[in-house]
Protein backbone atom coordinates (compact mmCIF):
# COMPACT_ATOMS: atom_id res chain seq x y z
CA UNK A 1 0.00 0.00 0.00
CA UNK A 2 2.49 2.03 1.04
CA UNK A 3 4.69 1.76 -2.30
CA UNK A 4 1.07 2.62 -4.30
CA UNK A 5 0.98 5.41 -2.36
CA UNK A 6 4.33 7.24 -2.63
CA UNK A 7 4.26 6.41 -6.50
CA UNK A 8 1.29 8.82 -6.78
CA UNK A 9 3.27 11.36 -4.73
CA UNK A 10 6.88 11.44 -6.25
CA UNK A 11 5.37 11.64 -9.02
CA UNK A 12 5.34 15.27 -8.16
CA UNK A 13 2.07 15.85 -9.79
CA UNK A 14 -1.36 17.22 -9.48
CA UNK A 15 -4.98 16.53 -9.66
CA UNK A 16 -6.43 16.03 -13.11
CA UNK A 17 -7.79 19.20 -14.63
CA UNK A 18 -9.59 20.55 -17.57
CA UNK A 19 -7.23 23.54 -18.41
CA UNK A 20 -6.42 24.36 -21.70
CA UNK A 21 -3.08 24.46 -20.65
CA UNK A 22 -1.29 20.86 -20.50
CA UNK A 23 1.70 22.33 -18.50
CA UNK A 24 2.15 23.65 -15.54
CA UNK A 25 4.09 25.94 -16.46
CA UNK A 26 3.73 28.39 -19.52
CA UNK A 27 6.54 28.96 -21.96
CA UNK A 28 8.26 32.28 -20.24
CA UNK A 29 8.36 30.10 -16.53
CA UNK A 30 10.28 27.33 -18.67
CA UNK A 31 12.46 29.45 -20.32
CA UNK A 32 13.48 30.87 -16.63
CA UNK A 33 13.89 28.16 -15.23
CA UNK A 34 15.98 26.56 -17.84
CA UNK A 35 18.22 29.73 -18.38
CA UNK A 36 19.01 29.70 -14.79
CA UNK A 37 20.09 26.26 -14.40
CA UNK A 38 22.24 26.92 -17.73
CA UNK A 39 23.66 30.45 -16.83
CA UNK A 40 22.91 30.73 -12.99
CA UNK A 41 23.25 34.31 -11.66
CA UNK A 42 23.87 35.41 -15.09
CA UNK A 43 20.85 34.24 -16.82
CA UNK A 44 19.29 37.82 -16.89
CA UNK A 45 22.44 38.90 -18.74
CA UNK A 46 21.86 36.18 -21.59
CA UNK A 47 18.33 36.65 -21.79
CA UNK A 48 17.87 38.07 -25.34
CA UNK A 49 21.23 36.35 -26.47
CA UNK A 50 20.53 35.59 -29.92
CA UNK A 51 21.85 31.71 -29.29
CA UNK A 52 20.25 30.95 -26.49
CA UNK A 53 16.43 32.70 -27.80
CA UNK A 54 17.65 29.40 -30.72
CA UNK A 55 17.54 27.22 -27.89
CA UNK A 56 14.47 28.32 -26.36
CA UNK A 57 12.35 28.34 -29.40
CA UNK A 58 13.78 24.33 -30.43
CA UNK A 59 13.03 23.42 -26.41
CA UNK A 60 9.53 24.61 -27.35
CA UNK A 61 9.02 23.09 -30.59
CA UNK A 62 10.42 19.92 -29.15
CA UNK A 63 8.33 19.96 -25.84
CA UNK A 64 5.88 22.30 -25.43
CA UNK A 65 4.02 22.95 -29.19
CA UNK A 66 0.86 21.08 -30.44
CA UNK A 67 -1.53 21.55 -32.34
CA UNK A 68 -0.38 23.59 -35.15
CA UNK A 69 0.47 26.51 -32.61
CA UNK A 70 3.63 29.02 -33.10
CA UNK A 71 5.17 27.44 -35.81
CA UNK A 72 6.33 30.44 -36.87
CA UNK A 73 9.02 29.74 -34.32
CA UNK A 74 10.34 27.03 -36.79
CA UNK A 75 10.37 29.59 -39.64
CA UNK A 76 12.56 31.70 -37.09
CA UNK A 77 14.65 28.87 -37.28
CA UNK A 78 14.96 28.26 -40.90
CA UNK A 79 16.13 32.25 -41.10
CA UNK A 80 18.96 31.03 -38.59
CA UNK A 81 20.40 28.44 -41.03
CA UNK A 82 19.76 25.48 -38.74
CA UNK A 83 20.16 22.20 -41.13
CA UNK A 84 17.98 19.94 -41.70
CA UNK A 85 15.02 20.94 -39.73
CA UNK A 86 11.36 18.97 -40.77
CA UNK A 87 8.08 21.03 -42.41
CA UNK A 88 5.40 22.14 -39.59
CA UNK A 89 3.21 19.18 -40.91
CA UNK A 90 5.95 17.07 -39.66
CA UNK A 91 5.64 17.81 -35.89
CA UNK A 92 2.15 18.24 -35.98
CA UNK A 93 1.01 16.90 -32.58
CA UNK A 94 -2.46 16.99 -30.89
CA UNK A 95 -2.59 18.69 -27.01
CA UNK A 96 -3.88 15.26 -25.96
CA UNK A 97 -0.84 13.72 -26.88
CA UNK A 98 1.63 15.88 -25.90
CA UNK A 99 2.57 14.43 -22.51
CA UNK A 100 3.41 10.74 -23.53
CA UNK A 101 5.45 12.79 -26.35
CA UNK A 102 7.60 15.33 -24.09
CA UNK A 103 7.57 13.77 -21.03
CA UNK A 104 9.39 10.85 -20.95
CA UNK A 105 12.94 9.66 -21.31
CA UNK A 106 15.31 11.07 -24.17
CA UNK A 107 15.04 7.40 -25.66
CA UNK A 108 11.55 6.50 -25.21
CA UNK A 109 9.47 6.15 -28.42
CA UNK A 110 5.89 7.56 -28.64
CA UNK A 111 4.62 4.68 -31.32
CA UNK A 112 1.24 6.82 -31.82
CA UNK A 113 3.66 9.82 -33.38
CA UNK A 114 6.98 8.28 -33.88
CA UNK A 115 7.69 9.89 -36.83
CA UNK A 116 6.40 13.35 -35.50
CA UNK A 117 8.69 12.61 -31.77
CA UNK A 118 11.63 12.14 -34.17
CA UNK A 119 11.61 15.55 -36.13
CA UNK A 120 11.05 17.24 -32.62
CA UNK A 121 13.84 16.03 -31.52
CA UNK A 122 15.78 16.43 -34.79
CA UNK A 123 14.94 20.49 -33.93
CA UNK A 124 16.53 20.79 -30.80
CA UNK A 125 19.81 18.47 -31.66
CA UNK A 126 20.36 20.10 -34.80
CA UNK A 127 19.61 23.66 -33.27
CA UNK A 128 22.37 22.67 -30.80
CA UNK A 129 24.63 21.83 -33.36
CA UNK A 130 24.42 25.40 -35.17
CA UNK A 131 24.23 27.20 -32.12
CA UNK A 132 27.36 25.69 -30.73
CA UNK A 133 29.16 26.46 -34.44
CA UNK A 134 29.44 22.45 -35.61
CA UNK A 135 28.39 21.69 -39.00
CA UNK A 136 26.76 18.16 -39.44
CA UNK A 137 29.77 17.00 -40.81
CA UNK A 138 32.25 18.92 -39.59
CA UNK A 139 34.97 16.73 -38.33
CA UNK A 140 35.18 18.20 -34.47
CA UNK A 141 31.68 17.59 -34.43
CA UNK A 142 31.59 14.15 -35.06
CA UNK A 143 34.27 13.53 -33.07
CA UNK A 144 31.94 15.49 -29.84
CA UNK A 145 28.95 14.08 -31.64
CA UNK A 146 28.15 12.13 -28.33
CA UNK A 147 28.56 15.09 -25.82
CA UNK A 148 26.38 17.53 -28.11
CA UNK A 149 23.58 14.76 -28.14
CA UNK A 150 24.05 14.61 -24.42
CA UNK A 151 23.43 18.41 -23.84
CA UNK A 152 20.18 18.68 -26.15
CA UNK A 153 19.02 15.51 -23.82
CA UNK A 154 19.97 17.96 -20.67
CA UNK A 155 17.83 20.30 -22.04
CA UNK A 156 14.94 18.44 -22.45
CA UNK A 157 15.19 16.89 -19.09
CA UNK A 158 15.69 20.85 -17.82
CA UNK A 159 12.15 21.56 -19.36
CA UNK A 160 10.52 18.73 -17.80
CA UNK A 161 11.71 19.47 -14.45
CA UNK A 162 11.19 23.53 -14.66
CA UNK A 163 7.46 22.23 -15.67
CA UNK A 164 7.08 20.02 -12.35
CA UNK A 165 8.07 22.93 -10.24
CA UNK A 166 4.62 24.32 -12.06
CA UNK A 167 5.36 27.54 -9.56
CA UNK A 168 5.12 31.32 -11.52
CA UNK A 169 8.06 32.96 -10.74
CA UNK A 170 6.65 36.31 -11.55
CA UNK A 171 3.78 35.78 -8.95
CA UNK A 172 5.75 35.10 -5.98
CA UNK A 173 8.56 37.78 -6.53
CA UNK A 174 8.04 41.42 -4.80
CA UNK A 175 8.98 44.81 -4.05
CA UNK A 176 8.00 46.65 -1.18
CA UNK A 177 9.58 49.48 1.17
CA UNK A 178 10.90 46.65 3.05
CA UNK A 179 13.17 45.52 0.48
CA UNK A 180 12.95 42.99 -2.37
CA UNK A 181 11.84 39.17 -2.08
CA UNK A 182 13.01 36.57 -4.30
CA UNK A 183 10.14 34.27 -5.94
CA UNK A 184 9.58 31.40 -4.20
CA UNK A 185 11.96 28.43 -4.39
CA UNK A 186 10.36 25.93 -2.34
CA UNK A 187 10.89 26.85 1.06
CA UNK A 188 8.27 28.65 2.75
CA UNK A 189 10.00 31.72 3.97
CA UNK A 190 13.22 34.22 4.12
CA UNK A 191 15.07 36.29 5.71
CA UNK A 192 14.58 40.14 5.63
CA UNK A 193 17.09 42.42 6.40
CA UNK A 194 19.47 40.07 7.74
CA UNK A 195 16.92 38.75 10.14
CA UNK A 196 17.33 42.09 12.00
CA UNK A 197 13.75 43.41 12.70
CA UNK A 198 13.19 47.37 11.75
CA UNK A 199 11.31 48.59 14.75
CA UNK A 200 12.70 52.09 15.94
CA UNK A 201 14.30 52.81 19.05
CA UNK A 202 11.35 54.18 20.61
CA UNK A 203 9.38 51.39 19.84
CA UNK A 204 11.96 48.98 21.21
CA UNK A 205 12.13 51.14 24.64
CA UNK A 206 8.33 50.20 25.17
CA UNK A 207 7.90 47.96 27.91
CA UNK A 208 3.68 48.60 28.15
CA UNK A 209 1.07 46.13 26.33
CA UNK A 210 -0.53 48.04 23.18
CA UNK A 211 -2.23 46.35 20.14
CA UNK A 212 -3.11 48.24 17.15
CA UNK A 213 -4.60 47.12 13.94
CA UNK A 214 -4.97 48.97 10.65
CA UNK A 215 -8.02 49.75 9.30
CA UNK A 216 -9.67 47.30 6.48
CA UNK A 217 -9.17 49.82 3.17
CA UNK A 218 -11.40 50.33 0.48
CA UNK A 219 -10.96 46.53 -1.21
CA UNK A 220 -11.61 45.04 2.78
CA UNK A 221 -7.87 44.32 3.11
CA UNK A 222 -6.48 43.97 6.53
CA UNK A 223 -3.00 45.52 7.20
CA UNK A 224 -0.78 45.43 9.34
CA UNK A 225 -1.10 44.68 12.99
CA UNK A 226 1.10 45.45 15.80
CA UNK A 227 1.49 44.51 19.72
CA UNK A 228 3.84 44.23 22.47
CA UNK A 229 3.14 41.03 23.56
CA UNK A 230 2.79 40.65 27.41
CA UNK A 231 1.78 37.59 29.36
CA UNK A 232 -0.92 39.10 31.12
CA UNK A 233 -2.90 39.74 28.33
CA UNK A 234 -2.48 36.10 26.63
CA UNK A 235 -5.90 34.30 26.18
CA UNK A 236 -6.90 31.22 27.91
CA UNK A 237 -7.07 28.30 25.65
CA UNK A 238 -10.88 27.95 25.64
CA UNK A 239 -11.23 31.77 24.45
CA UNK A 240 -11.62 31.26 20.56
CA UNK A 241 -14.30 32.79 18.81
CA UNK A 242 -16.36 31.82 15.69
CA UNK A 243 -15.03 33.59 12.65
CA UNK A 244 -16.59 31.18 10.20
CA UNK A 245 -18.84 33.84 8.90
CA UNK A 246 -15.59 36.28 8.40
CA UNK A 247 -14.63 36.08 4.32
CA UNK A 248 -11.28 38.35 4.33
CA UNK A 249 -10.37 39.78 0.84
CA UNK A 250 -9.43 37.30 -2.10
CA UNK A 251 -11.57 34.21 -0.19
CA UNK A 252 -12.08 32.18 -2.92
CA UNK A 253 -11.89 28.67 -1.36
CA UNK A 254 -11.62 25.62 -3.19
CA UNK A 255 -10.45 21.75 -1.83
CA UNK A 256 -7.59 19.75 -3.21
CA UNK A 257 -7.38 16.56 -1.48
CA UNK A 258 -4.00 14.66 -1.41
CA UNK A 259 -2.20 17.94 -2.41
CA UNK A 260 -3.19 20.28 1.01
CA UNK A 261 -2.02 19.08 4.15
CA UNK A 262 -4.89 19.36 6.05
CA UNK A 263 -8.06 16.92 6.04
CA UNK A 264 -10.14 18.06 4.50
CA UNK A 265 -7.92 19.62 2.14
CA UNK A 266 -9.22 23.13 1.53
CA UNK A 267 -6.16 25.39 0.25
CA UNK A 268 -6.82 28.65 1.99
CA UNK A 269 -7.31 29.46 5.61
CA UNK A 270 -9.00 32.32 7.40
CA UNK A 271 -4.88 33.60 8.65
CA UNK A 272 -4.28 35.39 11.83
CA UNK A 273 -1.86 37.97 11.44
CA UNK A 274 -1.22 38.11 15.06
CA UNK A 275 -1.90 34.86 16.22
CA UNK A 276 -4.95 33.72 18.53
CA UNK A 277 -2.46 32.06 21.11
CA UNK A 278 -0.73 36.05 21.33
CA UNK A 279 -3.66 38.11 21.73
CA UNK A 280 -6.97 36.02 21.83
CA UNK A 281 -8.02 38.42 18.73
CA UNK A 282 -10.16 37.52 15.96
CA UNK A 283 -11.60 40.12 14.21
CA UNK A 284 -11.78 40.73 10.73
CA UNK A 285 -8.48 43.25 10.86
CA UNK A 286 -6.61 40.07 12.26
CA UNK A 287 -7.66 37.94 9.38
CA UNK A 288 -6.43 37.40 5.53
CA UNK A 289 -6.76 34.73 3.59
CA UNK A 290 -3.70 32.51 3.94
CA UNK A 291 -2.77 29.18 1.99
CA UNK A 292 -3.04 26.31 4.96
CA UNK A 293 1.22 26.40 3.61
CA UNK A 294 1.43 30.06 4.94
CA UNK A 295 -0.72 28.97 7.90
CA UNK A 296 1.43 26.16 8.93
CA UNK A 297 4.95 27.92 8.28
CA UNK A 298 3.82 30.83 10.53
CA UNK A 299 3.23 28.51 13.53
CA UNK A 300 6.70 27.42 14.37
CA UNK A 301 8.04 31.85 15.06
CA UNK A 302 4.10 31.73 16.88
CA UNK A 303 4.84 29.01 19.17
CA UNK A 304 8.68 30.41 20.05
CA UNK A 305 7.26 33.68 20.47
CA UNK A 306 4.35 32.20 22.97
CA UNK A 307 6.66 29.73 24.89
CA UNK A 308 9.36 32.74 25.56
CA UNK A 309 6.98 35.25 26.98
CA UNK A 310 5.27 32.41 29.01
CA UNK A 311 8.87 31.36 30.51
CA UNK A 312 9.85 35.14 30.88
CA UNK A 313 7.30 37.02 31.33
CA UNK A 314 9.14 39.82 29.15
CA UNK A 315 7.41 42.04 26.31
CA UNK A 316 7.88 41.26 22.60
CA UNK A 317 7.32 43.54 20.09
CA UNK A 318 5.37 41.91 17.24
CA UNK A 319 4.43 42.97 13.70
CA UNK A 320 2.98 41.41 11.05
CA UNK A 321 2.43 43.30 7.79
CA UNK A 322 0.71 41.63 4.73
CA UNK A 323 2.21 42.48 1.63
CA UNK A 324 -0.05 43.15 -1.74
CA UNK A 325 0.52 43.75 -5.16
CA UNK A 326 -1.15 46.60 -6.39
CA UNK A 327 -4.38 46.03 -6.16
CA UNK A 328 -4.28 42.44 -5.64
CA UNK A 329 -7.02 41.05 -2.89
CA UNK A 330 -4.66 38.63 -1.68
CA UNK A 331 -1.65 38.96 -0.23
CA UNK A 332 1.76 37.71 -1.80
CA UNK A 333 3.30 37.03 1.49
CA UNK A 334 3.41 38.22 5.09
CA UNK A 335 6.26 39.99 7.38
CA UNK A 336 6.63 39.04 10.96
CA UNK A 337 8.97 41.13 12.95
CA UNK A 338 9.69 39.95 16.47
CA UNK A 339 11.81 41.60 19.72
CA UNK A 340 12.02 40.75 23.19
CA UNK A 341 12.48 44.07 24.68
CA UNK A 342 13.57 43.45 28.17
CA UNK A 343 16.88 41.81 26.86
CA UNK A 344 17.27 43.77 23.63
CA UNK A 345 16.24 41.08 21.77
CA UNK A 346 19.00 38.36 23.20
CA UNK A 347 15.75 35.99 23.17
CA UNK A 348 13.97 37.03 20.22
CA UNK A 349 14.50 38.85 17.39
CA UNK A 350 13.67 38.28 13.87
CA UNK A 351 12.53 39.63 10.55
CA UNK A 352 11.45 36.92 7.80
CA UNK A 353 9.08 37.01 5.09
CA UNK A 354 6.58 34.14 4.36
CA UNK A 355 4.97 33.36 0.91
CA UNK A 356 1.09 32.81 0.89
CA UNK A 357 1.59 29.91 -1.87
CA UNK A 358 0.12 26.34 -1.93
CA UNK A 359 2.49 24.14 -3.86
CA UNK A 360 1.19 22.50 -6.67
CA UNK A 361 -1.83 24.96 -7.00
CA UNK A 362 -2.27 27.72 -9.53
CA UNK A 363 -3.35 31.14 -7.20
CA UNK A 364 -4.78 34.29 -9.08
CA UNK A 365 -3.67 37.03 -6.68
CA UNK A 366 -5.56 39.95 -8.21
CA UNK A 367 -9.07 37.64 -7.10
CA UNK A 368 -7.74 34.49 -4.94
CA UNK A 369 -9.02 32.17 -7.57
CA UNK A 370 -7.06 29.34 -7.95
CA UNK A 371 -6.72 25.84 -9.81
CA UNK A 372 -4.78 22.92 -9.89
CA UNK A 373 -1.23 23.55 -11.54
CA UNK A 374 -0.86 21.18 -14.25
CA UNK A 375 -2.83 17.98 -15.82
CA UNK A 376 -0.14 15.02 -15.11
CA UNK A 377 -1.79 13.48 -11.98
CA UNK A 378 -2.99 9.47 -12.59
CA UNK A 379 -0.92 9.60 -16.10
CA UNK A 380 1.26 6.43 -15.91
CA UNK A 381 3.07 6.94 -19.10
CA UNK A 382 5.25 10.17 -18.20
CA UNK A 383 8.24 10.04 -16.20
CA UNK A 384 8.60 10.58 -12.55
CA UNK A 385 10.77 12.75 -10.73
CA UNK A 386 11.84 10.05 -8.26
CA UNK A 387 10.87 7.00 -8.27
CA UNK A 388 10.56 4.21 -5.41
CA UNK A 389 12.51 1.52 -7.20
CA UNK A 390 15.97 2.85 -7.46
CA UNK A 391 15.99 0.49 -10.21
CA UNK A 392 12.97 1.91 -12.39
CA UNK A 393 13.39 4.90 -14.82
CA UNK A 394 12.98 8.89 -13.60
CA UNK A 395 14.39 11.91 -14.25
CA UNK A 396 17.04 12.34 -11.81
CA UNK A 397 18.51 8.98 -12.99
CA UNK A 398 18.26 9.88 -16.64
CA UNK A 399 19.36 13.27 -16.41
CA UNK A 400 22.40 12.20 -14.63
CA UNK A 401 22.85 9.84 -17.09
CA UNK A 402 23.62 12.67 -20.08
CA UNK A 403 25.38 14.78 -16.89
CA UNK A 404 28.05 12.13 -16.71
CA UNK A 405 28.66 11.67 -20.79
CA UNK A 406 28.51 15.49 -20.80
CA UNK A 407 31.13 16.01 -18.17
CA UNK A 408 33.08 12.74 -18.44
CA UNK A 409 36.06 14.65 -18.79
CA UNK A 410 35.72 16.89 -15.77
CA UNK A 411 34.55 13.90 -13.78
CA UNK A 412 38.21 12.54 -14.22
CA UNK A 413 40.02 15.43 -14.19
CA UNK A 414 41.97 15.98 -10.12
CA UNK A 415 41.48 19.68 -10.99
CA UNK A 416 38.06 20.27 -9.47
CA UNK A 417 35.61 18.53 -7.57
CA UNK A 418 32.99 20.07 -8.67
CA UNK A 419 30.99 17.38 -10.58
CA UNK A 420 31.55 14.76 -8.02
CA UNK A 421 30.22 17.67 -5.07
CA UNK A 422 27.29 17.99 -7.17
CA UNK A 423 26.54 13.73 -7.89
CA UNK A 424 26.68 13.99 -4.15
CA UNK A 425 24.08 16.48 -3.35
CA UNK A 426 21.62 15.59 -6.11
CA UNK A 427 22.31 11.57 -4.38
CA UNK A 428 21.51 13.33 -0.82
CA UNK A 429 18.45 14.30 -2.53
CA UNK A 430 17.07 11.07 -3.75
CA UNK A 431 17.54 9.85 -0.51
CA UNK A 432 15.22 12.42 1.55
CA UNK A 433 12.64 11.78 -1.25
CA UNK A 434 12.79 7.92 -0.79
CA UNK A 435 12.50 8.49 2.93
CA UNK A 436 9.32 10.79 2.88
CA UNK A 437 6.58 8.76 3.92
CA UNK A 438 8.50 6.99 6.61
CA UNK A 439 7.38 8.47 9.36
CA UNK A 440 3.46 8.30 8.33
CA UNK A 441 2.96 11.67 6.98
CA UNK A 442 -0.35 12.19 5.33
CA UNK A 443 -0.59 12.20 1.95
CA UNK A 444 -0.57 16.00 1.29
CA UNK A 445 1.90 16.52 3.41
CA UNK A 446 4.00 13.95 1.69
CA UNK A 447 3.35 15.75 -1.62
CA UNK A 448 4.60 19.40 -0.08
CA UNK A 449 7.70 17.42 0.86
CA UNK A 450 8.71 15.77 -2.34
CA UNK A 451 7.49 18.93 -3.77
CA UNK A 452 10.73 20.93 -1.74
CA UNK A 453 12.96 18.26 -2.91
CA UNK A 454 12.81 19.01 -6.28
CA UNK A 455 12.99 22.28 -5.48
CA UNK A 456 16.39 21.11 -4.34
CA UNK A 457 17.48 19.72 -7.09
CA UNK A 458 16.42 22.29 -9.15
CA UNK A 459 18.73 24.60 -6.83
CA UNK A 460 21.66 21.65 -6.55
CA UNK A 461 21.83 22.08 -10.62
CA UNK A 462 21.49 26.02 -10.72
CA UNK A 463 24.60 25.87 -8.45
CA UNK A 464 26.69 23.82 -9.99
CA UNK A 465 25.86 23.21 -13.61
CA UNK A 466 26.71 26.96 -14.98
CA UNK A 467 30.45 26.58 -13.62
CA UNK A 468 30.97 23.11 -15.16
CA UNK A 469 29.84 24.47 -18.74
CA UNK A 470 32.11 27.49 -18.62
CA UNK A 471 34.33 24.35 -18.25
CA UNK A 472 33.53 23.03 -21.40
CA UNK A 473 34.98 23.76 -24.46
CA UNK A 474 32.14 23.67 -27.12
CA UNK A 475 29.94 26.01 -23.85
CA UNK A 476 32.45 28.47 -23.32
CA UNK A 477 33.73 29.45 -26.76
CA UNK A 478 30.05 30.63 -27.85
CA UNK A 479 29.14 32.60 -24.08
CA UNK A 480 31.54 34.36 -22.81
CA UNK A 481 31.47 37.07 -20.35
Amino acid sequence: MKRRIMAVVLSIAILFSDSASVFACDRKQTETYVSQMLFGDKAEKYKSNEKVQMLMKALYLCSEQYDDNDTKELDALKKKKVSGLPKSEEIEISQKELLECSHNTWEYKYNAKEKQQKSRKTILRNTVSKVFGVGFWNRYFKRNKEKYESFAAVLYYMHILADYLADDPDATEITWKSGFVSAYDGKASVEINGGIPQFTQKEKNRKDYFLTFSKLDSSGRAGTAFANISKDHMPEAESRQHIGNIKPSGWNQKKYDGIVSSNPGYVYNRCHLIAHQLIGEDIKENLITGTRYLNEAMIPTENEVADYVQKTGNHVLYRVTPVYKGENLLASGIQIEAYSVEDKGKGISENRYFYNVQPGIEINYNSGENSCADTTFQKEKILKFVTVDSGEKDLVHEMNKQLDILFKDQKKSKKTNDYNRMMSAIDENIRKVRNVGNKGETAGKQYILCREYEYEYYKILRKYLPSLLEQEQFFSNVFRD
